[in-house]
């Protein structure tokens, strides 16, 4: 089971981690200057929990958003377990 968002779809995402040094000129400085770029993964709030479809129950990834549309009640035919 591939960690994906059973209602929302939602995953990881890469992402470059930018990092500078120096000082931004509005603060008197020369400018911000980028010294590397790195690949970076955010990780998708993710929950292993179990819910019911259909009459049948079955345990799935949900992504926290998806779990406060289930909180509030059945959502296109999925509700918590």
């Amino acid at each position: 089971m591939s960690r994906v968002c059973y209602l929302t779809g939602k995953k990881n995402l890469v992402v470059n981690r930018v990092t500078r040094r120096g000082k931004a000129r509005a603060q008197g400085g020369v400018g911000r200057k980028v010294t590397g770029i790195t690949k970076h993964t955010q990780k998708a709030n993710l929950h292993k929990r179990a819910i019911r479809e259909g009459g049948e129950t079955k345990t799935v990834w949900l992504s926290a958003h998806a779990l406060r549309i289930l909180t509030r009640g059945p959502y296109r035919g999925v509700e918590l377990a």
